[in-house]
């Protein structure tokens, strides 16, 4: 069957697609940066129990997830929306058949959620820390391969037709050979944001034991990033590695600043340069996120252009959203400031 077949025809969108591109790639770094913060803080706080060691690090890590995890939560919202009026029709079908787990989300996530905040309210008091932080890790990283799932499923409609044979929304992609080492890539990345968290906790409270400790999960991880990042680019079809790897000058220019980038930022981890390495990690998961955008879209080339969709040039929609957006903008600042003066009272 010609996969084609199977799409559903894209969606008018109100403005040109580059209004809702830029949009998703700030949202989008935004949300990973914060979810790697929840994933690779939990698995730092799991480490320090197994090892017996550096408890205080856990305790200040288990007062502070929750509230990240709700932050993550609500940035994961504005992208997956900008995602899906810009290629709803890949997304929604992808959705579809593995609806049984991707609706499973929902209840993962909010288990994790509550995980978290039985692990902050027992930490004094029970004797099985680890095991309460290892099953919020445990479900949030299953969430990530349910994502990673469908993201690389939506980049292949030729695999959409293995639903005629499974329609109980049960299929995932793990005949991708793109699945595992994108999943693991992210989960590694995951491990030096986190460490990079716990670098800048220390930093603001003087503490130059949580910032070895950070930066040493920061410059392992993003070492260990290397492997798993070769490993996802040999992954990838013939055509995109082609173009990654000098065959189209912009895609080897994105893929070669990335490298940079990540490279400055294990250069200043190295020299202790905690606000250099935040600066320099920032950008490196923002060209990143250019890097998979720029994969999307080589993947989907051969069924739909998002530069070509309809547009109705319905533009007071987008200028209300971006008004709203920028008078948000001194309020959530506001906001985290009083968070933050309410933890450093407490």
């Amino acid at each position: 069957m010609d996969p084609r077949l199977l799409i559903p025809a894209p969606d008018t969108i109100p403005v040109p697609w580059g209004w809702f591109d830029a949009l998703l790639h700030i949202t989008f770094v935004a949300h990973i940066l914060l979810m790697n913060v929840v994933v690779g803080g939990a698995a730092i706080a799991l480490a320090a129990h197994l090892r017996g060691s550096n408890t205080t690090l856990a305790k200040d890590l288990s007062t502070k997830m929750p509230t990240a995890l709700a932050l993550t939560i609500n940035m994961g919202v504005a992208p997956l929306l900008f995602l899906q009026v810009l290629y709803g029709n890949f997304v929604y079908t992808s959705s579809v058949i593995m609806a049984a787990w991707w609706l499973s989300i929902i209840i993962l996530v909010m288990a994790a959620y509550y995980g978290l905040y039985i692990y902050d309210f027992r930490f004094d008091t029970s004797g099985a820390r680890p095991l309460l932080i290892a099953v919020p890790l445990a479900l949030l990283v299953c969430v990530g391969f349910l994502f990673s799932n469908n993201m690389t499923l939506m980049l292949d409609p030729a695999r959409w037709t293995a639903w005629f044979d499974n329609r109980a929304g049960t299929l995932l992609n793990l005949g991708d050979p793109m699945l595992l080492p994108r999943w693991l890539h992210f989960m590694v990345g995951a491990l030096a944001v986190g460490g990079l968290a716990v670098a800048l906790l220390g930093r603001t409270k003087g503490d130059q034991d949580y910032v070895r400790t950070g930066l040493t999960w920061f410059t392992r991880s993003t070492l260990a990033q290397l492997v798993f990042g070769v490993w996802f680019l040999l992954s990838l079809p013939d055509p995109a590695l082609k173009q990654f790897l000098g065959g189209n000058i912009t895609s080897a220019l994105l893929l070669t600043g990335a490298l940079i980038l990540a490279a400055a930022s294990l250069v200043t981890a190295f020299r202790g340069n905690v606000p250099g390495t935040l600066l320099w990690t920032v950008l490196t998961v923002a060209a990143m996120a250019l890097v998979r955008d720029r994969l999307r879209d080589i993947l989907l080339s051969p069924y739909q252009d998002i530069r070509s969709l309809a547009v109705t040039s319905e533009y007071s929609p987008m200028v209300l959203f971006l008004a709203v957006f920028l008078l948000a903008i001194p309020v959530v600042a506001w906001l985290v400031r009083q968070y933050l003066r309410a933890v450093k009272e407490s």
